[in-house]
């Protein structure tokens, strides 16, 4: 199969937001996948809980839609800002166009779907079909996932508003969709067009900067050996210039990194391309 380009197909320049909705104080050992064969000692970390915006004259497109409240209550999850409430500070409400990329169905990337009840929703085939299979019923599997999400990505569905994506997919402007399987069967990564060159918001293709470094999977992978040929695929567009960053799903690092967006929600959201 061709590598695919990173490169969307045109070169529309967009605005990107990362937005921190939550927060959890964990430990490496907890959060690395065999922690132990690095031979190191364990220490404490934190994982944060982002969504992000691409914007642009051509619209909208979300990416990601984070953990709903009750989600967060159960599994001991900080919520900094609520998502619903942060959507509409950004001017994203039910009836705002948008369109919706849901990376995967894990419970922290596909909660809220009620508060975007219009827009067109994008996930990938492999992702819908594998969660809604007798395999992704058993415990491990379950304990990502959230069954009102579900319930709500077959709601979206059954109204016409879900596209599924097979293989690279231009969905907007500037901004493409690539498979990206290893964490889920249908893990997407979303590389965006902007004035400062391709960026990938790889979600959690990615979750910290230091897996995509060291090689270091995290705990929750359905495929190792695509997760590390994903991980090659991202350095080598890296070295040879065909995207200039790489934005990880879970870092803290990215709210060190870029500027703070200006206004009510400038404790919770950076500027990662403008």
């Amino acid at each position: 199969m061709a590598e695919p380009d990173p490169r969307p197909s045109q070169a529309v320049p967009n605005e990107v937001l990362a937005v921190r909705h939550g927060t959890l104080e964990t430990t490496r050992a907890h959060q690395y996948l065999n922690y132990d064969v690095y031979g190191e000692a364990d220490a404490p970390m934190r994982l944060d809980y982002y969504f992000w915006i691409i914007r642009s004259e051509a619209g909208i497109v979300l990416v990601d839609t984070g953990f709903s409240a009750e989600a967060a209550r159960r599994r001991g999850r900080e919520v900094l800002v609520d998502v619903p409430d942060a959507l509409r500070t950004l001017g994203i409400d039910a009836d705002t166009p948008v369109d919706l990329v849901l990376t995967h169905a894990h419970y922290d990337h596909a909660g809220n779907l009620d508060a975007v009840p219009n827009a067109r929703v994008f996930v990938a085939r492999a992702e819908l079909e594998f969660w809604t299979s007798p395999t992704a019923q058993t415990v491990n599997f379950q304990s990502v996932m959230e069954d009102a999400d579900l319930a709500a990505l077959a709601t979206a569905r059954a109204e016409g508003r879900v596209t599924l994506v097979d293989g690279v997919h231009d969905l907007a402007p500037g901004v493409r969709l690539i498979p990206m399987p290893g964490h889920t069967p249908g893990q997407l990564i979303v590389t965006v067009a902007t004035s400062r060159g391709t960026i990938v918001l790889a979600s959690d293709a990615v979750h910290f900067e230091e897996e995509l470094e060291r090689d270091m999977p995290f705990r929750h992978t359905t495929d190792l050996v695509g997760l590390h040929e994903g991980f090659a695929l991202l350095r080598r567009w890296r070295a040879e210039g065909s995207v200039i960053d790489v934005i990880s799903g879970h870092d803290p690092a990215t709210m060190r990194r870029f500027p703070p967006l200006p206004g009510p929600l400038a404790a919770h959201a950076v500027i990662v391309a403008g």
